[in-house]
C-alpha cells in the first residue's frame, strides 16, 4: 500500500495457497481490482470481512489451479512428457503409494523444505 500511496493494486496474484498470503493479497487491493487465486490450500480459506472491506470494495476473487484450462494443462503435460524441461529439482519428496497418507500429510503441512512430491506405484 506505501508504494501505491494508499491506492492499492488493481491485481494481487496469492500462488503460495497459504491464507495469510490471501489476505494479504486482499488487504492490498484497490476498489474495485481483482485477486487472482491460484494456490492450493491444505485447509479451509476464510474471507476476513476487514480485509474484503465488508463486501464494499467491489473486489473480484478468481480462482483457478491452471490458467488456460485444460488445454494449457495438456500442452504443460506434454512438455513435461518430452523430456525437454527437467522436473527432478521440484520433487523433493517420494513416497510410495502405501504412503499416500503421510504424502497429503506432509504436503498439506509444508514440512520439511516440501515442494512436489511424487506418490510411486
Amino acid at each position: 500500500m506505501k508504494i501505491t500511496g494508499g491506492r492499492g493494486v488493481d491485481v494481487a496474484i496469492e500462488a503460495l495457497g497459504l491464507p495469510e498470503t490471501f489476505e494479504a493479497a486482499l488487504r492490498v487491493l484497490r476498489p474495485g481490482g481483482t485477486l487472482s487465486s491460484l494456490g492450493v490450500y491444505s485447509s479451509d480459506l476464510r474471507i476476513p470481512l476487514a480485509a474484503f472491506t465488508a463486501g464494499l470494495g467491489d473486489h473480484k476473487i478468481i480462482t483457478t489451479l491452471c490458467p488456460g484450462g485444460k488445454e494449457r494443462m495438456r500442452r504443460l503435460i506434454e512438455v513435461v512428457g518430452s523430456g525437454r524441461i527437467d522436473t527432478r529439482p521440484l520433487v523433493t519428496h517420494r513416497f510410495t503409494l502405501d504412503e499416500v497418507e503421510a504424502a497429503y500429510d506432509l504436503f498439506a503441512h509444508q514440512r520439511d523444505g516440501v515442494l512436489k512430491v511424487a506418490i510411486t506405484p
